[in-house]
């Protein structure tokens, strides 16, 4: 896990603003995890790719040919990967680089469709072996090699670097290359959650200081003139478009459409407009723009709406914000953790779930938009996603469970208190998320009518976030983007995570019994699918128990795109994964 205060920014930032740094899921200040191995692995996989990469081809290929029009909302910074995060520079990188591992559209688990044709595990799981495949080059003729892969992570760890994505290199030893195509990682401990960060893409090290000296300062940043991905870099238009052309020689096979054209088009009305008219193919929609104007819709497009990777909570805080304290001492030793004087009590957190309407909240601020979740595990990781009971709206049962807590309402004035303490607490959220304001505003009603005092206070994004990682806070409305496809990225229930001012189990919630299974999971020898998922179950389950957080909705997001193309097979995971088989109807 990171602790490096740029890592704590950056996933506070996604956390909060909900954007994404690239068009295959990542995860900030986390390394990203294995959840299958291969076929030539002595490991087993549970569950096969619920995609087929190669599903998408056609027996006869159409002919070759066609533009292929992206609106973006902003012009990209730079195309170097280790830097790339806005949406534009990010798709040039998916389009452009080489990646060691596959991953999955469906499931998000690692799949061998990339660089790796496969790899092993060595007994204790700290080492992985990567089999690369011969004949994959770069456009200026040099073969794509393990030097590369090297070159890559060992640059993403230089302190120098600076990189945005060095989380991806937190889990790794060592990256040897005893020869071209044979690529050894050497993880710093047993884990099932690093495979997936080796989906970095990938720097020509033939093209660059051997001491990374010119990471920044290369041209290639700015004009990516070698690359060995299914397009090759033709034109930047600053402000105005980016032009990518088929690379002839992709290993894959040549893409069919001629060139990838992203082009600019700042105000969100307009690139809807833009894709119902035509006058572009292809959009993303995050879940703010969809609620506000829903999805587009006509004949000549379709709407791909999916579960997105994150969702916004209510946030309670099971220890005392007077008095932080880290879920470990220096030695390991758990640290017992004062309880929050209102929020300690679970009965309390019962009755604040079933004194909120999700429902709703859904209906009436996400206008149908969101969708149920009960779990922090994603429902597109179905192999560890929990089937849990909704905690039912009862807005009676919960004043019934506060008044067997001793929260009454003597003098009937509708404000319940314990003697001479009043039921009292202070809900944050950050006021430029109009969402999360508005959320904010009707979960302080619904508490107040079972009998709480609520204090709302909506503030500045620097203000809330300083509040929520340094423990110093009863209840916040929040929202987490990028948490993985693996429930090892989430580090939000371990007490090791419980570190106020950087640790992300900001609820400080405690559990022997979930760290001892947090870890077990995360270290299964083979990293089988099934018996991982078997130990994330009985952790969603006990927390469903606990209420550190209420889950109040999933975020959707879509892409939308012409119906003249063929071939797209878009998942939750994945968009690009079969790139060389759309093509014109």
């Amino acid at each position: 896990m990171v602790t490096a205060a740029l890592a704590v920014v950056v996933l506070l930032l996604a956390a909060f603003y909900g954007w994404r740094w690239w068009s295959q899921p990542q995860t900030p200040a986390l390394a990203t995890p294995v959840p299958a191995p291969v076929a030539a692995s002595p490991l087993t996989l549970d569950a096969p790719p619920s995609v087929d990469p190669g599903a998408a081809l056609l027996l006869t290929p159409p002919p070759s040919g066609g533009e292929l029009r992206e609106a973006v909302a902003a012009d990209a910074t730079g195309f170097n990967p280790l830097f790339a995060g806005d949406p534009a520079g990010s798709r040039v990188v998916d389009l452009l680089y080489p990646r060691l591992v596959g991953q999955d559209p469906s499931g998000g688990f690692p799949v061998p469709t990339e660089l790796a044709q496969r790899w092993e595990a060595s007994p204790d799981g700290r080492t992985y072996t990567f089999t690369l495949r011969a004949g994959v080059t770069w456009s200026d003729g040099t073969p794509v090699s393990a030097a590369d892969v090297k070159f890559t992570y060992d640059a993403l760890a230089d302190a120098r670097t600076q990189s945005p994505f060095r989380d991806r290199a937190a889990a790794i030893a060592a990256v040897d290359a005893p020869d071209a195509h044979t690529a050894v990682v050497t993880l710093r401990s047993p884990s099932c959650s690093a495979l997936l960060s080796l989906r970095q893409p990938l720097l020509p090290s033939h093209r660059y200081a051997p001491d990374f000296s010119d990471l920044h300062t290369n041209p290639l940043n700015g004009a990516p003139a070698v690359s060995a991905g299914p397009f090759r870099f033709a034109e930047h238009r600053p402000g105005e478009r980016i032009v990518l052309a088929r690379d002839e020689g992709y290993w894959k096979g040549a893409p069919r459409l001629d060139r990838w054209v992203l082009q600019v088009i700042p105000d969100a009305a307009a690139r809807r407009q833009a894709v119902e008219s035509g006058a572009v193919d292809l959009v993303a929609l995050d879940g703010q723009v969809i609620v506000q104007g829903g999805l587009p819709a006509g004949p000549q497009i379709t709407a791909y709406d999916y579960p997105a990777d994150g969702y916004t909570v209510l946030a309670l805080n099971l220890a005392d914000p007077a008095n932080p304290q880290p879920g470990r001492a220096a030695a390991g030793a758990a640290v017992d953790q004062p309880p929050h004087p209102v929020l300690g009590d679970g009965a309390v957190r019962q009755a604040i779930a079933e004194a909120l309407d999700t429902r709703r909240l859904l209906d009436e601020v996400w206008q149908g938009q969101g969708y149920p979740l009960n779990s922090y595990v994603l429902p597109t990781v179905g192999w560890a996603a929990a089937d849990l009971p909704t905690v039912l709206y009862d807005p009676g049962r919960a004043a019934q469970r506060l008044a067997e807590a001793g929260w009454t309402d003597p003098d009937g004035d509708g404000l319940r208190a314990a003697g001479d303490r009043p039921l009292r607490l202070t809900l944050q959220t950050n006021e430029d998320n109009p969402l999360r304001v508005q959320l904010a505003g009707r979960i302080a009603a619904q508490l107040r009518s079972v009998g709480f005092q609520i204090d709302l206070a909506v503030g500045p994004f620097e203000e809330v976030s300083a509040a929520l990682l340094d423990q110093r806070f009863d209840l916040a409305v929040i929202g987490w983007e990028n948490v993985g496809a693996d429930p090892a990225l989430s580090p939000f229930w371990h007490s090791r995570e419980d570190r106020p001012g950087v640790g992300f189990n900001v609820t400080s919630f405690h559990d022997a019994e979930v760290d001892g299974w947090l870890d077990a999971a995360d270290q299964m020898p083979g990293c089988g699918l099934d018996g991982r998922g078997a130990v994330y179950r009985q952790v969603q389950e006990r927390l469903a128990q606990s209420h550190p957080y209420i889950f109040l909705a999933g975020h959707k997001a879509a892409w939308v795109y012409a119906n003249r193309w063929q071939g797209l097979a878009p998942g939750p995971w994945g968009l690009t994964y079969n790139v060389e088989a759309w093509a014109l109807r």
